[in-house]
């Protein structure tokens, strides 16, 4: 049986002879040269205009959506307002003996279509006008003898824009022409 020497605690964690005789490369890390003036002046401009870019963007994106947000802003208070306009307009419609009574609603009317463009809402007049699907809802068509096909014969409610947003669509009946008639759709093309 073959004894084992016993390692010394001096042997713990120290090479061996041939292991300290053999040269070990030293591989040193070069010193990171500073940047150019030229290159640090690019990387600077780069940073600029990058950061340029991302606060005009910013600052487009704020605009558009601060002009959303007063744009259903507009039309929360039209919704509550509206109906009570129109009711104004077909008061001033209606046939009337008292004439100051007729003239009295329409200075009120006067006064709030005022009051709408100060904040840059106006009243659309489609009446006699073609049928315009962005700016209109059309309630009915009727055969019209004396208008065009597809124009605007009446209007039961008017409709408003805040610039070229629709706060609402005008609700209004278009003309079909008389030659249209039972199974047509009233545009020239069948029902179906």
């Amino acid at each position: 049986m073959e004894k084992r020497r016993k390692p010394e605690p001096a042997d713990f964690g120290q090479p061996s002879a041939p292991e300290r005789d053999a040269e070990v490369p030293v591989t040193e890390k070069p010193e990171p040269r500073p940047p150019a003036p030229e290159e640090e002046l690019a990387e600077l401009r780069d940073k600029y205009l990058r950061l340029a870019a991302d606060f005009d963007n910013f600052r487009k994106r704020s605009l558009a959506q601060g002009h959303l947000v007063r744009a259903e802003a507009y039309r929360t208070l039209l919704a509550s307002i509206l109906p009570a306009v129109d009711d104004l307009h077909l008061a001033a419609a209606h046939d009337t003996a008292d004439e100051a009574y007729r003239a009295g609603i329409l200075r009120v009317i006067e006064k709030l279509d005022a009051a709408l463009a100060v904040v840059g809402v106006e009243r659309m007049d489609p009446l006699g006008k073609p049928f315009d699907p962005r700016f209109h809802a059309c309630l009915a068509v009727r055969p019209a003898p004396d208008a065009e096909p597809g124009t605007v014969i009446a209007v039961h409610a008017y409709g408003y824009l805040w610039g070229d947003v629709v706060l609402r669509p005008a609700q209004v009946v278009v003309a079909q022409s008389p030659a249209d008639g039972e199974g047509t759709d009233g545009w020239g093309g069948a029902d179906g």
